[in-house]
């Protein structure tokens, strides 16, 4: 597994703990989910790479 990969689902496995917070602002929450959402989309296409 590439750095880039392992790098960016320790990334995601931080914004999933944190989407887990209830006194997240919503503002806050959509941002977080857009940013899953794009490191979701990212790792795919790096792994399609290897």
């Amino acid at each position: 597994m590439s750095v880039r990969i392992r790098h960016l689902r320790a990334i995601l496995a931080s914004i999933n703990e944190q989407l887990q917070q209830d006194n997240l602002r919503p503002e806050a929450r959509d941002y977080l989910e857009r940013t899953a959402d794009s490191c979701r989309a990212t790792i795919r296409e790096l792994a399609l790479k290897l």
